[in-house]
């Protein structure tokens, strides 16, 4: 129930599943997870990826490797959130602030806290995601694997 009441934050991985093959197919591939058929997901995005030059596969990687990074980076950052937040808040309570003041101020900081805290829960404990996206680098590094052999003359 809360997952369908905070739609409005996703994570970063499944973003990427989305832009990369589509909200459909995002929904199709999280019930197969949820059913646990893994390898259909690995043999479809196999086949949508096949037929992509290597340029392209390069493109959709380094795509992918960003996207950890920034799923990375909001996890680490969270700290100094928290920390962020502490300030704020006993900066307001420091400053004496009329009340209608104070409760603008702080009711703006503590719905920004919630945002990112929100945030940081949906990219830091996103498994079904996470999931998604190694299959989709497997099927990537296999699919490069494939371009660079042929490239150099070996057989398949």
């Amino acid at each position: 129930m809360l997952q369908k009441e905070i739609k409005f934050v996703k994570s970063v991985l499944g973003k990427l599943i989305q832009r990369e093959f589509g909200r459909d197919t995002y929904a199709s591939y999280t019930e197969k997870m949820n059913k646990k058929q893994s390898m259909d997901i690995f043999c479809d995005i196999y086949e949508r990826l096949r037929h992509e030059s290597s340029d392209d596969l390069n493109h959709a990687l380094k795509n992918l490797l960003e996207s950890v990074q920034v799923s990375i980076r909001i996890s680490r950052n969270f700290l100094y959130i928290v920390m962020g937040f502490i300030v704020t808040i006993l900066t307001l309570l420091l400053l004496e602030l009329p009340t209608s003041v104070f409760v603008l101020a702080g009711g703006a900081v503590i719905l920004c806290f919630g945002y990112k805290t929100v945030e940081f829960f949906r990219n830091r404990y996103c498994d079904r995601d996470i999931r998604i996206v190694l299959i989709y680098k497997i099927a990537l590094f296999h699919l490069l694997e494939e371009s660079c052999l042929q490239k150099e003359g070996h057989e398949l």
